[in-house]
């Protein structure tokens, strides 16, 4: 696991698989950012570039089984709190054609990690069991 300083955003997709029949989600790679992504104090834009190259491995690699299940990032605050731009992102990818429906977006913060996930337009975030 990488340690962060959280001086500036550092982000990547989640990949894994999906096991339907017992309504489960299991993460197994994730990426962690490339040179070719945008970061700053209170940004990350992902390149598609690295990140997609990494996806198209993983599938390739794992018989077309590993999906993408979604983005994370960090954000410097103790809770998280998705900015505007990340709500709008995450309504552009719900829009994209992919394998799972329900994408998974994940901000890690100083004290705490949270996690949402878009559903027609809809931003919901996701609670702790």
């Amino acid at each position: 696991m990488h340690e962060y300083d959280f001086r500036i955003e550092s982000g990547g997709i989640i990949v894994g698989y999906l096991n339907l029949a017992d309504k489960q989600v299991i993460i197994t790679d994730i990426t962690t950012p490339f040179s070719e992504d945008s970061r700053g104090r209170n940004y990350f834009k992902r390149s598609e570039y690295g990140h997609q190259q990494e996806m198209d491995r993983l599938w390739h690699e794992s018989g077309q089984k590993k999906t993408y299940l979604g983005e994370w990032h960090t954000h410097n605050q103790s809770i998280p709190v998705p900015s505007l731009v990340d709500k709008r992102d995450w309504k552009r990818i719900d829009k994209i054609n992919k394998n799972y429906k329900q994408a998974f977006f994940v901000i890690v913060g100083l004290n705490k990690l949270k996690v949402w996930t878009v559903s027609d337009g809809l931003i919901r975030e996701m609670e702790e069991v």
